[in-house]
């Protein structure tokens, strides 16, 4: 009969931790406060791609584009004053890849290829060539690179959608004729 007391306690600290685990796991963690963004700097994108990579907590969340939308642009996403993801565009000289650019640029060395090897992406970072061709046009392509930095996930499927939906809207704009 003297293990009964030790059984007793053993079992009230069971309880004890239990309820205590189950307070814990329902208290409400933070939450998106923010508004998914339909468009980055001017261009629309798929925002449930976007959503996907975006932290999935924070209050505020701001846009930044510096430059100029026909020759080179720098977009910055930040969540709660840190910066979250990056997008860059710019008109380049033919000639180069995807593929190469991520390298170069962020180390990335085995994306994987899209819509005949003019985007290369990965989990964490995109690039996508628009090559300007044809009559009345200078020839060049058009380089976009997209990151996301922590907070923002991860997430190679997303990264795909984001950057070949962002890729598909620049194209609606025409953006080769503008510099003709």
């Amino acid at each position: 009969m003297r293990h009964k007391p030790y059984i007793l306690r053993g079992v009230s600290v069971l309880v004890a931790a239990t309820a205590t685990a189950a307070v814990g796991c329902s208290a409400e963690k933070p939450g998106r406060e923010f508004t998914v963004p339909k468009s980055l700097c001017g261009v629309s994108v798929p925002t449930d791609a976007l959503s996907q990579l975006l932290p999935a907590s924070g209050k505020h969340l701001t846009t930044v584009a510096k430059g100029s939308t026909d020759d080179v642009l720098l977009c910055t996403v930040s969540a709660d004053d840190v910066r979250v993801l990056t997008l860059s565009r710019e008109r380049i000289d033919t000639g180069d890849s995807a593929r190469h650019i991520l390298f170069t640029q962020l180390s990335i060395a085995r994306p994987k290829l899209a819509e005949g090897d003019t985007i290369a992406y990965a989990d964490k970072a995109a690039v996508s060539l628009l090559k300007c061709r044809g009559t009345g046009v200078v020839e060049e392509d058009i380089s976009t690179l997209v990151s996301v930095l922590k907070p923002a996930r991860p997430d190679e499927s997303a990264m795909k959608s984001l950057i070949s939906g962002y890729t598909a809207a620049i194209k609606k704009q025409e953006p080769c004729k503008q510099n003709s």
